[in-house]
């Protein structure tokens, strides 16, 4: 009996490690698979070139990772004008940018492909509800909603300050910069009234453009609603 255990022992043993080599090799191999699934996913060509699938839906979009340089752009390089695909919004950016839509996206958005942060995390623009953010702002002064904006995302605590001022084409709108947990600033947010229009607002962020371009960005946003036809 002894000698028979002593016979089974090695055996054992390796049916353990022959186990655990398939069991890596399974995983590698379906790792493998994952990634190149993930590389063959139907995009979409966007503006500037960039091809992405979409945004994450849980994404924290209020503090990207810091970029090491700020975007900028020569003196003599063409803007271009980027339309919105919803809603009637427009405005003018650096044909170096890299800009990104996403598919399907009810918010209209735009993100920025540049740097070490995904588009994602790297909004330029979308459109703000706000009876879908908090119902009771509805009809105050939208002062207030920008007032109270930080709450709606955990990477915030407060807001630092708020300053109206209105765009060379006549927007009405609100530079804010609010405190993390840090109490660092490091985003700017910009959020425009729309004319006749007490629910939404147009909504720009900025962590990694060079305040020349964004502000230039700022006085180029139109809003461009259809004309009625009779």
């Amino acid at each position: 009996m002894e000698k028979e255990q002593e016979f089974d022992k090695p055996d054992f043993a390796k049916l353990v490690i022959v186990t655990i080599i398939g069991v890596l090799i399974l995983g590698g191999a379906v790792y493998a698979a994952y990634r190149y699934s993930q590389r063959q996913g139907s995009g979409i060509v966007l503006p500037g070139g960039v091809t992405y699938l979409g945004p994450s839906p849980k994404a924290d979009i209020t503090q990207p990772p810091t970029a090491p340089v700020r975007f900028t752009a020569a003196s003599n390089v063409d803007w271009k004008v980027f339309a919105g695909k919803i809603y009637p919004y427009s405005f003018s950016y650096p044909s170096t940018l890299p800009l990104v839509i996403f598919p399907n996206d009810a918010t209209d958005s735009v993100a920025i492909a540049w740097g070490n942060i995904p588009p994602q995390q790297n909004l330029l623009l979308n459109m703000e509800f706000i009876d879908q953010r908090d119902p009771k702002l509805v009809g105050q002064p939208k002062i207030e909603y920008v007032k109270n904006w930080y709450k709606f995302f955990s990477g915030l605590k407060g807001v630092a300050e708020v300053e109206p001022f209105t765009n060379t084409n006549g927007l009405k709108g609100y530079k804010a910069s609010y405190l993390n947990w840090a109490n660092q600033a490091p985003n700017g947010d910009v959020f425009f009234e729309i004319p006749g229009n007490s629910t939404t607002l147009i909504h720009l962020a900025n962590g990694i453009l060079d305040p020349n371009i964004f502000d230039r960005i700022l006085d180029s946003l139109k809003w461009n609603p259809p004309t009625p036809t009779k």
